[in-house]
């Protein structure tokens, strides 16, 4: 499977690049973080394409979440959901040491 583009964040410490697949509501992207002085990336996971939970003014508008088949409540950029996926993963880490 190919993607179709890759997105790129670099600001306040993160390195973060995000390999989107598909398009649309079925759009995921494999997220990709490199720590401050490393010369690899580590990878960290999915984040999904979903729209927003239905509430106030934001009603079905696109975002980005980092958990599959949930539904946020604001608008999320993906650099964004990338950087909770990196919370979620680091305190997985924490947890299996």
């Amino acid at each position: 499977m190919s993607y179709n583009r890759i997105m790129k964040h670099q600001k306040n410490g993160f390195d973060i690049i995000a390999k989107v697949f598909g398009a649309g509501e079925n759009a995921f992207a494999h997220i990709l973080y490199r720590p401050y002085g490393e010369e690899k990336y580590i990878y960290l996971g999915k984040i999904y394409k979903t729209t927003t939970a239905a509430c106030g003014t934001t009603r079905d508008t696109a975002t980005w979440h980092h958990r599959h088949a949930e539904s946020p409540i604001q608008k999320t950029t993906w650099h964004d959901a990338a950087k909770k996926l990196y919370t979620d993963w680091r305190k997985n880490a924490q947890a299996t040491v």
